[in-house]
């Protein structure tokens, strides 16, 4: 007998085939549009879940855009500075009251200048080695950073004719300080953010001195053979300070003047962590010597080019209309990748970028400014899972962050608030200005990680130990409604939830509870987001 389907079965299963098709349809759909919504944007503050993959639907992702801030961020190691000195004839304490006034006001940096003139001709007293340290300690307890510089002299040769002797020290006596405040460098990196070469010449900006030229009646004429005692004063200088920070000279020809074209071994490393200082910012056609005369361009370009992962700061000191009014000076900023410059000199010039209204662009843009775009998260994972999260950000920033720092992903768990981190490879001086920069990894959750829902944030602490756990020197993104001010951490407004896990266990080492954000409110849910 032949065999006949019955009428209704097989239209049941054709039913059931078209839903099937429909479904898988659908959903290859859905994940078409949300890879393509988080490439492309989509309207601020808009949350989609929609299934992750049809291969293996064992979860849903969250695609969460961020909304920016126009708002000025304050940052460690970046923006506008304030002036702060003492010298040896005439000691005086950091005033701590100003210091944490100008916390409050939003200024992370200080420009820590230290005149040695009492020592010109003999050692560094412990006195003053021991009120250098005080002076550090109090830029630790203000939440700032010191630029760091020592010199002997400020007394202004142009005031004077120009004339010798202009009373720094000499080479032998230079390195024999250096060393006395090796101690002192090393033990307080963390709070210096910036190291300028200093030492030689007036307020150690390598020009007027009576030791570094073969004729201190002729400052601009630099022998090879002086060239070479000056790098050895940098070695020195590089050899004491820690190998995360950069030493700055004040003019770009010099670099290469001392160590070539193409250094290797020891001098490759040295030239890798020198960077730059402008003290006369657009004052002239060549910022009064910054650049040589006779080759203005090819300095900048060399200057730009070294800038992209080398920090630059400095100050203006002379009104040269229109250079130094806003169009120049943001163009040149830009180029030059800015990190710091100083916010009381020149008064003239500062007041005309207040005028022409370019001033409250530099100080969100001076260093790094970063901004979350957005972020694609699992909704949900297991114990001993592999954890992919992609987010996408932009550095609108003149330049890259140039000290490294540790990238945290953190885990707080919604109903014992215990929190716990896992640590990220990527490296955010890469992340340089005028492009789409994306953190794409995969983590592994921890084994014994406790079930439940877990609020997702990025933590950047400060590399030191002895700043890691204070949220003022964590870096915060321009974004509004992520920044937990209590705790240093960005709020990635996305929940994980951390279910039981499905077949096999993977074996895993445990990770510690951490232990300094203790409890954080809730990130603002948006009406969109699923529960």
């Amino acid at each position: 007998m032949r065999f006949r389907w019955p009428t209704l079965r097989l239209e049941l299963v054709i039913v059931v085939l078209g839903a099937v098709l429909l479904s898988l349809l659908g959903i290859a759909q859905n994940n078409v549009w949300m890879e393509e919504n988080f490439q492309q944007g989509a309207a601020t503050g808009m949350v989609v879940k929609r299934p992750l993959s049809v291969v293996k639907p064992v979860g849903h992702r969250a695609t969460v855009l961020y909304a920016p801030t126009d708002e000025t961020v304050p940052n460690p190691e970046r923006g506008f500075y304030r002036y702060v000195e003492t010298r040896s004839s005439a000691a005086v304490n950091y005033d701590i009251d100003l210091l944490a006034g100008y916390f409050n006001d939003g200024i992370r940096l200080l420009y820590c200048i230290h005149y040695l003139d009492t020592f010109v001709n003999s050692p560094i007293s412990d006195p003053f080695l021991a009120h250098v340290q005080d002076k550090l300690n109090a830029v630790r307890n203000a939440g700032l950073k010191c630029i760091l510089r020592f010199a002997y002299t400020d007394d202004d040769p142009t005031q004077r004719g120009e004339t010798p002797p202009f009373g720094d020290a000499d080479k032998e006596r230079v390195e024999a300080h250096i060393r006395q405040l090796t101690p002192i460098l090393r033990n307080n990196a963390d709070v210096i953010a910036f190291v300028q070469a200093g030492f030689i010449g007036v307020w150690g900006e390598w020009y007027y001195t009576d030791h570094f030229v073969d004729e201190p009646e002729t400052p601009w004429v630099v022998s090879p053979a002086q060239y070479t005692r000056r790098l050895d004063v940098l070695t020195a200088l590089l050899n004491a300070v820690p190998i995360t920070r950069t030493v700055a000279l004040r003019y770009p020809f010099a670099k290469p003047a001392m160590f070539g074209d193409s250094p290797t071994g020891d001098q490759a490393t040295n030239a890798a962590h020198t960077g730059f200082h402008n003290d006369c910012f657009l004052a002239s056609d060549t910022d009064f010597g910054t650049y040589r005369a006779d080759q203005i361009e090819a300095d900048k370009a060399y200057l730009a080019e070294q800038t992209r992962s080398l920090p630059l700061g400095g100050e203006s000191c002379n009104p040269n209309p229109p250079r130094s009014q806003c169009a120049t000076a943001l163009a040149e900023l830009e180029r030059f990748h800015w990190s710091y410059l100083n916010w009381e000199f020149h008064e003239e010039i500062l007041a005309g970028w207040q005028t022409e209204g370019c001033f409250a662009e530099i100080e969100r843009r001076l260093g790094y400014r970063l901004v979350l775009k957005q972020g694609l998260f699992p909704s949900s994972t297991q114990p001993g899972a592999a954890l992919s999260i992609a987010i996408d950000l932009e550095n609108e920033g003149f330049a890259a962050p140039v000290n490294p720092r540790p990238i945290e992903l953190v885990l707080r768990h919604t109903a014992s608030g215990d929190v716990y981190t896992l640590g990220l490879n990527s490296d955010l001086r890469q992340w340089v200005p005028g492009a789409l920069l994306r953190i794409d990894e995969t983590l592994t959750v921890p084994a014994d990680l406790p079930l439940g829902d877990y609020d997702l944030a990025l933590h950047i602490p400060d590399a030191d130990t002895t700043l890691a756990h204070n949220p003022g020197y964590a870096v915060r993104f321009a974004n509004a409604d992520t920044w937990d001010s209590e705790r240093g951490v960005n709020r990635l407004l996305h929940t994980l939830n951390v279910k039981e896990t499905v077949g096999g266990q993977i074996y895993l080492p445990s990770l510690e509870k951490s232990e300094e954000f203790g409890d954080w409110p809730s990130p603002r849910r948006h009406p969109l987001q699923d529960n």
